[in-house]
């Protein structure tokens, strides 16, 4: 079942956001990653799609879908709170993460999430609490 995204961007590509809730420490297998333990607290997945963004985003919401990506294995245990959108090229993704890391003191915990097409170290960053929306850029 997906969660009906009600927005119009009025643009189909860019990058986003995810903010996710892991109620309770967990140890969970992402794929060839292998299995990591993931603390209580906010997980913010930073990705992209070149087309079809809401599709993308509603895809992440599905609670039944096959494991394709990293965040699908930490969506099948946490809940997504709320997500954003950019009008950027692919490389925001990667803009944002960066900026969650040093402009916001975001944590790794998984070295290698979402990052495999790039040279990132991840784009999975952890906070105990969540960030404020007025934190994040106004713009990639």
């Amino acid at each position: 079942m997906s969660k009906e995204i009600n927005f119009d961007l009025g643009y189909d590509s860019g990058v986003y956001l995810l903010e996710i809730f892991l109620h309770k420490p967990k140890k969970i297998e992402v794929g060839a990653l292998g299995i990591s333990s993931f603390p209580p607290g906010y997980y913010y997945y930073a990705g992209s799609a070149q087309k079809n963004l809401k599709a993308r985003i509603e895809r992440h919401y599905s609670v039944s879908k096959t494991a394709h990506w990293h965040i699908d294995y930490l969506l099948a245990e946490g809940h997504i709170k709320n997500h954003y959108t950019w009008k950027s090229s692919k490389k925001g993704e990667c803009k944002i993460a960066s900026y969650l890391k040093k402009e916001l003191g975001g944590e790794i915990i998984v070295s290698g999430f979402g990052s495999s097409d790039c040279n990132c170290e991840s784009h999975l960053l952890y906070f105990s609490n969540p960030l404020e929306e007025d934190q994040l850029p106004a713009d990639i």
